[in-house]
């Protein structure tokens, strides 16, 4: 179980798989102690639950995979993150056992039912229901059961109230998919939803660099802020250079446009926060070689607000879209689309 994240955590801290100088040896195996260590302190106070997660989660994967493959990506982006927010509940100075056990939990209702958001049930809501299941299987008091389903459900939850933990779960979630770590992942859950390349760029890097960019704005915590600077570079740096390079090396020519979200002001704020949508689409048209009118709205998903963008060809008609949540709602007011000048 350690192993599966060992490389995570390692490029966590930036430090490559091979071999580093002797110099470092001490802080490679400081990492490998801290790892093992929140898995045990979860496992410590509640045995065996560990284990129970992994199952239920590696089985709903290959239910909607319908692989038997053994690697499972949702429990190790599960075990990621649980380190992230037992990690972050240390500085913050909160429960981190609990903190990791929750963040363990966050996804385990992902793929209930062999779907992706069955019956339009957010998978927060979905994780609740299956780790009541866990939990009360576990020996896990009724009172602990009631504390863990407030901290997942309030995840997805607009208007709930503060929770210190639901705000690190939030935190570590979003750190776990950004950074060098996070792009890695982020080509392999796009390969996994069958997309290539250039498929993965058309349908999911506008999202990706949005939220790059938003990262440290997006965080509830001190500690996650501190976190967010250096990964929101990283990603950001990465994207951009990748695109340059498939212009110069392969010919496909993207460009990034800014459409700026205006957030309006709140009760407890006097102006309104903004936030910048970064569109990634091609130059040109791939029919005809014309250019794109972009036409954006916004449209009430299953948990968030979205940003909606329909390109369509000047010339010849050719049109798709592009949308995607809105990072950083949570507690804020109603949006406004506008042109970034």
């Amino acid at each position: 179980m350690v192993m599966i994240i060992q490389p995570l955590i390692i490029l966590e801290r930036g430090l490559p798989m091979t071999a580093r100088p002797s110099a470092k040896k001490k802080t490679v195996k400081k990492i490998q102690r801290q790892q093992s260590g929140f898995l045990r302190s979860i496992d410590r106070r509640y045995p065996g639950v560990v284990d129970k997660i992994r199952q239920a989660i590696e089985k709903s994967e290959r239910e909607v995979s319908g692989s038997e493959h053994e690697d499972s990506f949702l429990w190790e982006h599960s075990l990621h993150v649980a380190y992230l927010a037992w990690k972050i509940a240390g500085a913050e100075k909160k429960d981190s056992t609990l903190a990791g056990l929750a963040a363990l939990l966050h996804d385990a209702g992902k793929f209930q039912g062999g779907l992706y958001h069955q019956n339009n049930l957010p998978e927060e809501e979905a994780s609740a229901r299956v780790a009541a299941g866990i939990l009360k299987e576990a020996g896990v008091t009724e009172k602990g059961q009631r504390r863990l389903k407030d901290i997942l459900i309030n995840l997805h939850r607009e208007g709930a109230a503060a929770d210190s933990l639901t705000d690190i779960i939030h935190d570590a979630d979003f750190l776990a998919k950004f950074g060098l770590v996070g792009v890695a992942n982020f080509f392999i859950k796009t390969t996994l939803r069958g997309r290539n390349l250039q498929g993965a760029i058309m349908n999911h890097l506008s999202k990706e660099m949005t939220y790059a960019a938003a990262l440290p704005l997006n965080m509830r915590t001190q500690a996650g802020r501190q976190l967010a600077v250096k990964k929101s570079a990283e990603s950001l740096d990465f994207y951009k250079n990748l695109l340059q390079e498939l212009k110069d090396i392969h010919g496909l020519s993207y460009e990034i446009k800014k459409k700026r979200v205006v957030l309006s002001a709140g009760k407890k704020t006097k102006s309104a926060d903004k936030i910048d949508v970064f569109l990634v689409l091609p130059r040109k048209c791939d029919r005809c070689g014309g250019k794109w009118e972009i036409n954006p709205r916004l449209e009430k998903g299953i948990k968030c607000r979205q940003a909606v963008f329909r390109l369509v060809c000047e010339q010849c008609g050719n049109a798709y879209q592009i949308n995607f949540c809105l990072p950083g709602l949570n507690r804020v007011g109603p949006q406004e689309l506008v042109d970034n000048k």
